[in-house]
């Protein structure tokens, strides 16, 4: 009954794991930072299912390491909570990278905490990670075929047993058993029984697992609609969040992330392969307790995949997502004076950006003799392995462009699979977000009441004291862009890159099949 109960327990935890890190269909985390004086690249790959048991590799630059160490801490218990750190084991064959497996327990935000010791000193850096029931594992078929056989001895056993029991074990001792009526009863009552335990059981585990099928992740829906005034049209969006963390608002209990409450990617759909596509990053602010709302701008009219991402105080980033079905409109006459790449017209925020062209496969050309281009080398590109995003941007002149900052880092990076079941953000050091970080980092005990660590951290600079953002004081940046990242699925994928040169926020597209990893060609889906 108590392991019954634990069990029970276990599932309807992860049925209410309704959120995870601002993805749709990566699961993987990528990170690239310092711990301390050392350069690390950390890959937290979660089994998908909680408890669960995730494979973390580090890989550390230099020489000199001793020791690496991983610990997984929840986002509201602190490392007095936490169990102790794992010391994670070289890798054979791979020089500084580092194995280590952590189980996570229970679905919620965890900061996987990675130290590094050696000759240049001890250092640490935590690294968010979301822990949700994303998949259902199925039933090895041998330990399926074992447990039938086990269950049809124990139905023959316990049906003897009753049998026995109302004919043998009634018989006084020194007298032979003679057939009897009950011989023949209580065998059939006790196969009923039997059976209507079974079936009962039956019931039971199809109910469990249905809840917990129900309570796989899935991108949380948004309602999305349209208002025009004078041409200017305005995307309104309700932003669901949970009920069970106190009266709050929605916007309340959300954090900045690169100085914004939201960032808004929308991808134009139905448009035909080798036309010109649109694509807006935006970022909309709130109008009420639940309501955002962004100006278009100058987005053409059409269909559009919406993807909306914000930070909680949890330290949970989640992408809730939506379509809607874009007017023809027109810019504001006022705004600010940023413009847009080969879309003319002012945006209502500075570090908005609307683009129209065509997806390259490896040179994107600016228009002005400048151009980005996709260093992947001649691999195939194939699910599971190193991406290698990384991208050059040149002038035309073919010398390296300096970049400014844009949204505190050099660059940003959006990938979507073209039918829509990849979706992702990324940032030069990673998949994580600088804002759930942040969050992690400065939470305090005393940050019970939901909103406290929202209202303090929004009274803050919003990109100040980032973790991992040292470097966006600095003026300008080398025009190289570099996003650890792997495709999870093999697909047809858009990938966007997005920078600040001059004061203006430009835009690349490219596109990438990714093929299947060569050691599960040919096995069965």
């Amino acid at each position: 009954m108590r392991r019954t109960r634990m069990l029970t327990v276990m599932l309807m935890l992860a049925v209410a794991a309704m959120t995870t890190s601002a993805h749709i269909g990566s699961p993987d985390t990528w990170f690239r930072g310092e711990a301390g004086p050392y350069p690390v690249q950390v890959v937290v790959r979660l089994p998908g299912v909680v408890p669960g048991l995730g494979q973390i590799d580090i890989t550390v630059e230099g020489d000199g390491v001793t020791k690496v160490t991983a610990q997984p801490v929840i986002y509201n218990a602190g490392p007095e909570g936490a169990p102790p750190a794992d010391v994670a084991t070289p890798v054979p064959g791979r020089p500084g990278t580092w194995h280590a497996e952590l189980w996570f327990m229970t679905p919620a935000s965890f900061s996987v905490k990675v130290g590094v010791e050696g000759a240049r000193g001890a250092g640490m850096v935590a690294v968010p990670v979301a822990a949700v029931a994303e998949k259902q594992l199925a039933i090895y078929p041998w330990l399926g075929k074992l447990m039938l056989v086990l269950c049809a001895l124990l139905v023959v056993g316990a049906i003897t047993i009753i049998r026995a029991a109302a004919t043998d074990a009634v018989v006084p001792p020194g007298e032979v058993a003679r057939p009897r009526l009950a011989g023949t009863v209580a065998p059939l009552a006790g196969a009923v029984l039997v059976a209507g335990l079974l079936f009962g059981g039956w019931q039971w585990w199809q109910s469990v697992a249905r809840e917990y099928a129900d309570g796989l992740y899935r991108a949380t829906p948004m309602a999305a609609r349209i208002d025009t005034v004078g041409g200017v049209r305005h995307l309104r969006l309700d932003v669901p969040m949970p009920t069970t963390d106190g009266p709050r608002s929605a916007s309340s209990r959300l954090v900045p992330d690169h100085g914004k409450l939201m960032h808004l990617f929308l991808m134009q759909q139905g448009v035909p392969e080798g036309s010109a596509a649109a694509f807006g990053h935006l970022h909309p602010v709130p109008t009420d307790s639940a309501t955002f709302s962004a100006d278009l701008g100058t987005l053409p009219a059409g269909r559009y995949a919406v993807y909306a991402d914000v930070v909680r105080e949890t330290g949970f980033a989640p992408t809730m997502v939506a379509t809607v079905e874009v007017p023809e409109g027109r810019a504001r006459v006022n705004g600010s004076s940023s413009t847009q790449q080969r879309v003319a017209g002012p945006a209502a925020d500075p570090d908005d950006a609307v683009f129209v062209g065509t997806a390259a496969d490896v040179q994107f050309d600016l228009g002005d003799g400048a151009s980005v281009v996709w260093e992947r080398g001649n691999a195939a590109v194939t699910a599971g392995d190193d991406a290698r995003l990384r991208f050059v941007v040149r002038t035309a002149d073919g010398t390296e462009m300096p970049l400014d900052p844009y949204l505190g880092m050099a660059g940003h990076a959006v990938v979507q699979r073209t039918d829509g079941g990849v979706y992702i953000h990324l940032h030069p050091n990673g998949t994580v977000s600088a804002g759930a970080q942040r969050a992690l980092a400065e939470r305090q005990v005393t940050d019970s009441v939901p909103g406290m660590l929202a209202a303090r951290l929004a009274g803050a600079n919003g990109m100040a004291g980032m973790p991992g953002m040292s470097h966006s004081a600095q003026p300008t940046f080398a025009g190289a862009l570099d996003f650890p990242y792997a495709f999870p699925t093999e697909g047809d994928y858009r990938v966007w890159v997005q920078f600040k040169a001059g004061g203006v926020v430009r835009t690349a597209a490219f596109r990438v099949r990714v093929g299947m990893p060569a050691e599960a060609a040919g096995r069965p889906t």
